[in-house]
């Protein structure tokens, strides 16, 4: 992967997806449309070749790429969380 090619953008997406596990919940949280978070998560999914969150009949679950990407992403944004 050419990370210089790659929004990172992105990755506060995932970020905010994955603690939310809602596409709605997560573009309210950053201020966007859920259109625009639905692309951002199509986006997501294409760059790491997996699904990441995947309906459920308790809502989105997080795959097993998805939880090891969330643990790489607290380890990077921990210092700059405000919660």
């Amino acid at each position: 992967m050419d990370i210089s090619r790659v929004d990172l953008n992105l990755l506060v997406y995932l970020d905010v997806l994955l603690r939310e596990r809602n596409v709605t919940k997560a573009a309210n949280h950053l201020g966007i449309t859920q259109p625009a978070m639905s692309n951002g998560l199509r986006r997501l999914r294409d760059l790491f070749g997996d699904p990441l969150l995947v309906r459920t009949s308790e809502g989105m679950t997080a795959t097993e790429r998805a939880t090891e990407l969330q643990l790489s992403l607290i380890h990077i944004s921990e210092p700059t969380r405000p919660y």
